[in-house]
């Protein structure tokens, strides 16, 4: 079982792979130059020697795959959290995607708001709010001292970002939609390289729909803060973004990929 096209890269061709997709199906098929990206079900699996069952978060993301049975079950990452609140109700989570060369929309907004960050830190300190910060694990921790300098409190797995913050202000990464999935608020940070007239689906620019989204680090010293944890998370576009993407987020995601697996293993 592989989780990654790395994965599938290194093991090929001699090994027969069932491959459980990580993250929330994002691609970024709106341009030419990144639609065929090996990484990413927009590919259509010609590149994934050896994958004979793909398992899917949701429908769409499974009907691009073309080379071997695929199958939608859902997110098994959030079945632990489905019920879980966060220990921090009055806490907001800054996380930052990595330095992605995939194509400008999948680069980290990072650079376009470091400046400003300890600033919006300490004005969310001054109104009580718990100021947490996380980078992707393809950073390795190398912006944890940079978040640390700002004043955020680093958190170092998505495990602790789950447990901790009530509220996710992201940039671009799968956390965004699964913090969404859970019925918690989130804010999109966008940068200037983000092409508005480039429309990859999900981040760009479906998930942002009726979502707050900020272009600006001035804006997030404006950004009222009380609303943030007050009235009903997902309005109807963002609960149809969660929809669409995972299905009914009901817990049992992981028992459904293993009941897959079983039933391919009984068929051979």
């Amino acid at each position: 079982m592989v989780a990654g096209w790395q994965d599938v890269q290194t093991l090929r061709p001699n090994n027969r792979m069932i491959y459980i997709e990580h993250g929330a199906g994002q691609t970024y098929a709106g341009d030419e130059k990144s639609a065929l990206q090996p990484g990413y079900s927009a590919s259509g699996g010609f590149r994934h020697g050896g994958v004979e069952l793909f398992i899917s978060p949701s429908p769409t993301v499974a009907n691009r795959w073309k080379t071997a049975p695929a199958h939608a079950v859902g997110c098994p990452k959030l079945d632990q959290y489905v019920t879980m609140r966060p220990e921090n109700e009055r806490s907001v989570c800054f996380a930052w995607h990595w330095e992605s060369g995939v194509s400008p929309e999948a680069r980290s907004a990072l650079p376009h708001y470091v400046r400003m960050l300890p600033q919006i830190v300490e004005r969310f300190t001054a109104a009580g709010v718990t100021v947490y910060g996380h980078g992707h694990p393809r950073w390795e921790g190398s912006i944890d001292r940079v978040l640390a300098e700002c004043g955020m409190t680093v958190l170092r797995t998505e495990r602790e970002v789950f447990n901790m913050a009530a509220v996710l202000i992201v940039d671009n990464s799968s956390i965004g939609m699964e913090f969404m999935a859970l019925g918690r608020k989130i804010v999109w940070l966008n940068a200037p390289w983000y092409r508005r007239d480039i429309h990859h689906g999900g981040r760009f620019w479906t998930w942002t729909e009726g979502v707050n989204t900020l272009n600006e680090p001035e804006e997030l010293l404006s950004l009222p803060i009380e609303p943030l944890f007050d009235g009903e998370p997902l309005n109807p576009s963002a609960r149809a973004s969660v929809y669409n993407t995972y299905g009914i987020v009901d817990g049992q995601a992981g028992q459904r990929a293993a009941d897959l697996i079983a039933q391919y293993f009984e068929n051979q």
